[in-house]
């Protein structure tokens, strides 16, 4: 029998425990001791660890899964999306200026009124067409409301959705702006729309990648404070402890502006989710570069410095882009929008620079590679030619299609892969509709497997849940259809609860710490509102957690157990 100095401090027990062990055993208790778990097993086992002291929780049936470790999951802009109004449920013009109307009773006369995108959160899909008008509403429109303050539709983040970008002014602040008929566009990226008799009505298109008209014509328009980040970023993990992520990993980098949030929390002792932050470079050459990555090298190689709530690894370097986005949006900086992070420009000679020079200081590389994989992959072969890179986890994110030959380099190169399932299967799977061969090389998890290349799932914060994202990579369907997406690269729920629990602890250098409910390892977990095994395929989404523990701690609880 274990001493009393050897009793547990909680036990769950009757319950169904998915361990998520190298066996996927399935259990009906835990036992934690500290901020660790002490022991998993039957209920006769794991209730003997009791003492007088010890917490029981009875399960009563329910299941427990290792606390979830979302590996895209730009956590800060959860509780950003809340500090503004939003639109959400507004099919009409009429319905759309109420909801403003209402905001401008609560100003004084001058004083701003930003809202949320037109559209239904968090995809803002299917706009202007799901409005009844079938149109964006105008300045005009919005003047009726609002004649005395200015007023701000903000367009779509467009990773949340895809381009363009459509935000609204009305003409209190298109004065404000400067903005009138003479007004040029910045870039052929972005349109300023204009009525017959050739006035602005307020409208602005931005088709680029990453939007650019709050740092240039509307940069007049009120911007996050860092005590709206801070305050946000508490918000954000509540959210996401509610639906059992306890753990991310900020491959797309996190700019200094959020950083400090990050740090204030971490600071205060308020942080909930466990954070491995990646950096976010504002330099402009590679001169700068140089001696960034030189001030940085003693602290964020390797798999980085903090403490296991914060920590600090690698750099984030993105392969060509936008020039006149990176010109646009890197001269408002520390602001960096719904980003988060600093948008660069790398022409590939200046990409291989860079990414040489961070193999040198062996400083992790992450990039995005959706459309650029075969030209990312040669300048790393290239790279780990003279610096081997293969024990460094260099990450790769936004992956669509691979053949098998790429899967054998990345194996070879040890990268790590990135999967946004939610995204490129159902919200833009409409592309692979005709194209099963192509389906069936895309966000391809089943050939992962088969040859053993490491990956893990991200939500991108569209939703925050992972419960969508989980579903997304088993069902493999394309929104509008439902039809199922290259059915050959279908997972298991298992495989899928392993990639985005234990595949996330990969991304962290963290597989022997968390990731799975065994002896040893951090009490991270989540009690499910349903049993994930066999509640129907289509309700998947709709799962959250009815009891949230981080290191053995609750940072989340329903009231249900």
């Amino acid at each position: 029998m274990p001493r009393d100095s050897e009793k547990a401090d909680v036990i769950l027990h009757a319950g169904k425990v998915l361990t998520v062990d190298a066996d996927d055993s399935i259990e009906h208790a835990v036992a934690i001791r500290g901020d660790s778990v002490q022991a998993v097993g039957s209920d006769q086992d794991v209730l003997a660890l009791a003492g007088p002291d010890t917490k029981t929780i009875d399960l009563r049936g329910k299941t427990v899964i290792p606390g979830i470790i979302d590996i895209h999951a730009h956590m800060d802009r959860e509780g950003l999306k809340r500090i503004n109004p939003s639109l959400e449920g507004a099919t009409s013009i009429p319905e759309i200026l109420s909801i403003i109307e209402q905001q401008v009773a609560q100003k004084r006369p001058g004083e701003w009124v930003v809202t949320m995108p037109v559209g239904e959160p968090p995809n803002y899909a299917d706009v202007p067409e799901s409005l009844k008008e079938r149109r964006f509403p105008n300045r005009w429109d919005l003047d009726k409301v609002s004649p005395n303050n200015p007023v701000y539709i903000r367009g779509i983040w467009t990773p949340w959705n895809v381009p363009p970008s459509v935000a609204i002014a009305n003409s209190a602040a298109l004065q404000l702006a400067g903005i009138d008929r003479h007004t040029q566009s910045p870039d052929s990226s972005v349109t300023i729309e204009h009525d017959d008799d050739g006035e602005p009505t307020g409208i602005f298109v931005d088709t680029g990648r990453f939007p650019s008209v709050e740092f240039t014509l509307m940069k007049v328009v009120p911007r996050f404070t860092h005590q709206q980040r801070v305050a946000a970023l508490k918000e954000s993990m509540r959210l996401y402890n509610a639906v059992g992520t306890t753990g991310t990993y900020e491959g797309h980098g996190v700019a200094p502006e959020v950083m400090r949030a990050y740090k204030e929390v971490w600071d205060a002792r308020e942080m909930t989710v466990r954070a491995h932050l990646v950096l976010s470079p504002g330099w402009k050459t590679v001169a700068q570069a140089a001696q960034e990555m030189e001030r940085w090298a003693h602290s964020a190689s390797g798999w980085g410095f903090g403490d296991s709530m914060l920590h600090v690894s690698g750099y984030y370097i993105h392969y060509r882009g936008s020039e006149y986005t990176a010109r646009a949006r890197t001269a408002e900086l520390p602001f960096t929008g719904w980003a988060g992070f600093a948008q660069g420009y790398n022409p590939p000679a200046r990409f291989r620079r860079l990414v040489k020079l961070a193999a040198q200081h062996k400083l992790r590389v992450n990039t995005i590679v959706a459309d650029c994989l075969a030209e990312v992959l040669e300048v790393f072969k290239d790279v780990h030619r003279e610096i081997p890179i293969d024990k460094e986890r260099w990450m790769i994110g936004h992956v669509i299609e691979t053949s098998s030959e790429q899967l054998q380099l990345i194996r070879e190169l040890g990268l790590i892969i990135e999967t946004i399932p939610l995204t490129h299967l159902w919200l833009r799977g409409n592309r692979f509709l005709e194209e099963p061969e192509a389906a069936n090389q895309a966000v391809a998890h089943r050939d992962y497997l088969d040859q053993g290349v490491n990956f893990g799932l991200g939500t991108d914060n569209k939703p925050y849940s992972p419960f969508p994202t989980i579903w997304a990579a088993i069902a493999r369907q394309e929104r509008t259809t439902k039809k199922v997406l290259g059915p050959t690269q279908i997972i298991t729920r298992m495989e899928a609860l392993k990639a985005i629990t234990m595949g996330g602890a990969y991304f962290c250098f963290e597989e022997n710490n968390r990731g799975s409910l065994e002896g040893g390892k951090l009490a991270d977990l989540a009690v499910l509102s349903d049993d994930y095994l066999s509640v129907p395929e289509d309700e998947i989404p709709e799962l959250n957690s009815v009891l949230t523990m981080l290191g053995g701690q609750v940072v989340h609880s329903s009231g249900d157990i």
